[in-house]
């Protein structure tokens, strides 16, 4: 995946898709026998090139409208469920989190102990300038952890609530759009994927998601909000 979207970055040097380069990408896309949700993706990718492009925010909103009108005419397939593992050290976890922040359309729910990922934070944060909607449940005790990012996301739009008890809110999965769930033992940190061994599963399986958004829907009508003194 990460070597056709260098390919197609590669491309858009010169604004121009030419004959020789969209040969060259069919060849790609035959060769690596993509899924229909990794081809989805890289449609994604595609439009967060395009709205790298551009400073004014008249064209980021083209480019937005037309990513939805895409979306829209595109035929719909019958839904196939999937389940993917990633595992740490290393980058595959905290780039799949990072990534499904960005496809985020509407929503993304994250119920983990913490986050000090700063890379992280700033996805998070793009996706708030984006007027994705987000929540966040994360243990108390870990919002007063030096380099916590909860502060910084509550101060840029996101809702928070924390479970103040003694005990922890020792969760790490994630919702996005009601569609896609990530959970495994990955700390949202930067010592989580340089050097501990964790692991990530990411599946769309309408079971999974309705359990887990339950229990998200649970904990948020239970726990506290958070607020910065």
């Amino acid at each position: 995946m990460q070597e056709t979207l260098n390919y197609l970055t590669s491309s858009l040097e010169d604004k121009i898709l030419s004959k020789a380069e969209k040969k060259a990408l069919k060849s790609i896309l035959i060769d690596k026998k993509f899924s229909k949700h990794d081809l989805n993706r890289l449609r994604s990718d595609i439009f967060n090139l395009a709205r790298e492009h551009f400073t004014e925010f008249k064209h980021l909103q083209i480019i937005d409208w037309l990513e939805e009108a895409n979306k829209l005419i595109l035929p719909k397939e019958t839904t196939s469920f999937y389940t993917k593992s990633y595992f740490s050290p290393g980058t595959e976890c905290s780039n799949t989190i990072m990534n499904h922040i960005s496809y985020a359309v509407n929503s993304i729910d994250i119920c983990v102990f913490t986050i000090s990922d700063n890379d992280i934070r700033d996805k998070i944060e793009y996706a708030l300038g984006k007027k994705t909607k987000v929540r966040i449940i994360t243990d108390n005790e870990k919002t007063l952890d030096l380099g916590s990012d909860i502060e910084y996301l509550f101060r840029n739009g996101a809702s928070i609530k924390i479970d103040n008890t003694s005990h922890h809110m020792h969760h790490k999965f994630a919702i996005f759009d009601k569609s896609i769930l990530l959970t495994g033992s990955y700390n949202w940190t930067r010592s989580a994927g340089q050097y501990n061994q964790e692991n990530i599963l990411e599946t769309n399986d309408p079971q999974a998601l309705n359990t887990y958004q339950n229990e998200f829907n649970r904990l948020w009508d239970t726990l506290e909000d958070y607020y910065f003194q």
